[in-house]
C-alpha cells in the first residue's frame, strides 16, 4: 500500500449523486459488486496517480493509452452477492488496482479483500483510506461484504491496466436515453375503462385520507417497456448518510425529467386515474423516479409532503416477484404507529395510489432474494405551475418556500423569477429545462476534472 495525500480532490463526496450504475443479479458483475459509476480513462491516464501506480508496475513499456485501461468507482454494500473472480483471463495480463476512498468506521465493519491459489487464501487486505492495492489481474480475488451492523458503502476507485494492445476499451458512457413516450403501446386502459372497476382494495385513515390499490392498469408490453427502460437507463442518486429524521431511508434514488415523462403513454394513465378517483383534472408531476431496495435495505416510516391535499402513485415493477417475497409498503395510522391500516404485497403492475400525508415505509424483500425491489413513483401536484415551482426550488437548493439559509442572492433571483412568469407553468418549466440541462453539464465536469487532478 502506498498512502495517498488527505487532499486528494476524488473524495467519496465527489462520487456522490446521480450517476451510479445498478447491475441486478442477472448482469451483475462478475464479483458481484452491484454498483458502478464508469469513469473516463482518458482524465486518469493524464493524472498523477496514474503517474504512481504506473511507477510501481514492474516493466518500462508506455500504458498511456486509454485502450489500454478499463476504470470505474464502485460501493461495495452490505448483502452484496460476492463471487471468486479474476479482471483478466487467460488470455490478458496486466495489473489491476484498488483506491480505497471510504475509511471503515469500525473495527467490526469487514470489508477485507481475500487472495486465492486454489482454495488457499495467499493474501488478506485490509480497506485502508487513500491508500493503493496493486495486484496482477490473473490472481482470483473476492471481497467480503460489510457487516450486517454497517450501514455504510465502502466506496472505492477499481481499475485495470491492460498489457496486451488488443484490449478493447471498456468505457462507457453515462449517456441515457430519454424517457420514452411508448407511442402506440397498448396502455389497457382505454377510454370506456372507469378505473374504479380495476379497484381492489380501498382504505381510509381515521383522517378520511384514502389507499386504492389498482390492478390491471397497464398492459404488460407496456409494463415491460417502462420495467426495461428504467433498469438500462436509471442513474441513481447515492446517500448513506445517518440521517435518523422523517425520510424514507432509500438510499437508491433515480430521478426522471418530468418534462419528458409528461410526453409519455405512462403519464397519461396516471393522469386518468388520478382525475377519476380524485375528482381532479389539473394534476402535475413534480417528482419522477425509480427507487431500489435491497434485501439488507433499512427504510423507514416517512410521508411524502406535509400540509397538502395531494397524492402519490406507486407502480410495483418486480415481474419475478411470488408470494411470500415480501417487499410491499405498509401504511400507518398518523400519529399511532402501532396501528396498520393498510399493508399491500408487492406484484408485478400493480399500482397503490394514497393521499401523500399519510405515514407509510417501503419494505425490503426476504433475505433470500438476490434481486432488488423496484418501483416507480409519481408524486402530483394541484397545477402544473406549482408542481414545476416545487421541482425548480429543489433543482437550485432553496426550501420549498424558496428561501434559503445563507444565500439571499439566490433568494432574491427567485423572488424575480416569480415574478416575471406570473403563474405561468409554461414558462416556469422553460427556465427547469434551462437549469437541469446546466447542472448536468456542471456534474460531469466537476468529476472529469477530480479525475484529472488527481
Amino acid at each position: 500500500s502506498s498512502g495517498i495525500n488527505a487532499e486528494w480532490p476524488l473524495r467519496p463526496g465527489s462520487l456522490a449523486g446521480g450517476n451510479w450504475k445498478y447491475y441486478d443479479y442477472e448482469m451483475t458483475p462478475a464479483d458481484g459488486v452491484a454498483w458502478q459509476l464508469p469513469l473516463p480513462p482518458a482524465n486518469f491516464t493524464r493524472s498523477p496517480l496514474f503517474e504512481t501506480i504506473n511507477k510501481l508496475i514492474p516493466g518500462s513499456r508506455d500504458r498511456g493509452s486509454t485502450e489500454h485501461v478499463d476504470l470505474r468507482a464502485r460501493i461495495l454494500r452490505r448483502g452484496d452477492n460476492v463471487k471468486v473472480h479474476s479482471t483478466c483471463n487467460d488470455a490478458e495480463s496486466g495489473w489491476s488496482f484498488i483506491v480505497f476512498l471510504s475509511a471503515l468506521a469500525d473495527k467490526n465493519d469487514y470489508g477485507e479483500i481475500l487472495f486465492f491459489d486454489g482454495d488457499l487464501v495467499i493474501s488478506t487486505v485490509q480497506p485502508k483510506q487513500y491508500s493503493i492495492l496493486l495486484w496482477s489481474c490473473r490472481i482470483p480475488y473476492q471481497f467480503q461484504y460489510p457487516s450486517i451492523m454497517t450501514g455504510h458503502g465502502q466506496v472505492f476507485v477499481q481499475g485495470t491496466i491492460y498489457d496486451k494492445v488488443d484490449v478493447k476499451p471498456r468505457y462507457m458512457s453515462h449517456t441515457v436515453a430519454p424517457f420514452p413516450v411508448f407511442g402506440g403501446v397498448t396502455s389497457g386502459l382505454n377510454a370506456d375503462i372507469n378505473v374504479r372497476d380495476l379497484v381492489v382494495q380501498t382504505a381510509y385513515t381515521p383522517l378520511k385520507r384514502p389507499i386504492y390499490v389498482i390492478d390491471g392498469l397497464f398492459s404488460d408490453q407496456l409494463l415491460h417497456g417502462l420495467r426495461d427502460h428504467l433498469y438500462l437507463n436509471s442513474l441513481y442518486y447515492y446517500d448513506d448518510s445517518d440521517d435518523k429524521g422523517e425520510t424514507d431511508n432509500v438510499q437508491w434514488i433515480s430521478g426522471h425529467r418530468t418534462v419528458e415523462f409528461v410526453k409519455s403513454e405512462v403519464w397519461g394513465v396516471v393522469s386518468r386515474a388520478l382525475a377519476q378517483l380524485t375528482g381532479v383534472d389539473t394534476w402535475y408531476p413534480y417528482d419522477v423516479s425509480a427507487n431500489l431496495n435491497r434485501a439488507w435495505d433499512h427504510t423507514r416510516i416517512h410521508k411524502d409532503c406535509y400540509d397538502k391535499d395531494e397524492y402519490t402513485f406507486l407502480l410495483y415493477l418486480n415481474p419475478e416477484i411470488k408470494p411470500g417475497d415480501l417487499a410491499g409498503t405498509v401504511w400507518y395510522d398518523q400519529t399511532d404507529f402501532s396501528h396498520i391500516v393498510m399493508s399491500v404485497a408487492n406484484k408485478f403492475g400493480r399500482v397503490a395510489l394514497f393521499h401523500c400525508e399519510i405515514q407509510h415505509s417501503a419494505r425490503p424483500p426476504q433475505a433470500y432474494a438476490t434481486w432488488a425491489r423496484y418501483t416507480f413513483a409519481v408524486k402530483v401536484a394541484r397545477s402544473k405551475y406549482d408542481a414545476v415551482r416545487r421541482e425548480l426550488v429543489e433543482a437550485v437548493g432553496l426550501s420549498e418556500d424558496g428561501l434559503s439559509d445563507d444565500d439571499e442572492d439566490l433568494e432574491m433571483w427567485y423572488k424575480k423569477l416569480v415574478k416575471e412568469v406570473k403563474g405561468d407553468g409554461d414558462a416556469m418549466e422553460a427556465k427547469l429545462k434551462e437549469i437541469q440541462n446546466t447542472r448536468a453539464a456542471e456534474s460531469m465536469k466537476a468529476l472529469q476534472d477530480a479525475i484529472r487532478s488527481t
